[in-house]
C-alpha cells in the first residue's frame, strides 16, 4: 500500500511572482525549505496556487540541495556580471 504524501514548508524564503485571479485565487512561484515525507529539509522552487477558501495546491517545481542552490546563486551571480560587461 503506497504511503500517503505530505509535506512541510519549513521556511518561506521568497515569493518571486503573484498573480491573482477576479475570483481571489491567488497563483505564486516561491522559494521555500520543504521536507517530504519527514526527509530531511530541501530548497523547492514551486508554483503554488492559494484558493480563496484558504485551500493550497502544490504545483509543478523543482527541489534542490543546499549544494545545488549555493551552485545556482553562483551561476547567476556570474550571469550578472556578465551583463554587466
Amino acid at each position: 500500500m503506497p504511503r500517503e504524501f505530505h509535506y512541510d514548508v519549513v521556511q518561506h524564503f521568497e515569493t518571486i511572482t503573484t498573480n491573482e485571479a477576479s475570483t481571489g485565487t491567488k497563483y505564486t512561484k516561491e522559494l521555500n525549505l520543504v521536507s517530504y515525507n519527514d526527509a530531511d529539509p530541501v530548497y523547492d522552487i514551486r508554483n503554488w496556487t492559494h484558493m480563496a477558501n484558504g485551500e493550497d495546491r502544490m504545483g509543478k517545481g523543482i527541489t534542490l540541495s543546499f549544494d545545488e542552490i549555493r551552485r545556482l546563486r553562483d551561476i547567476l551571480n556570474e550571469m550578472d556580471e556578465l551583463r554587466d560587461e
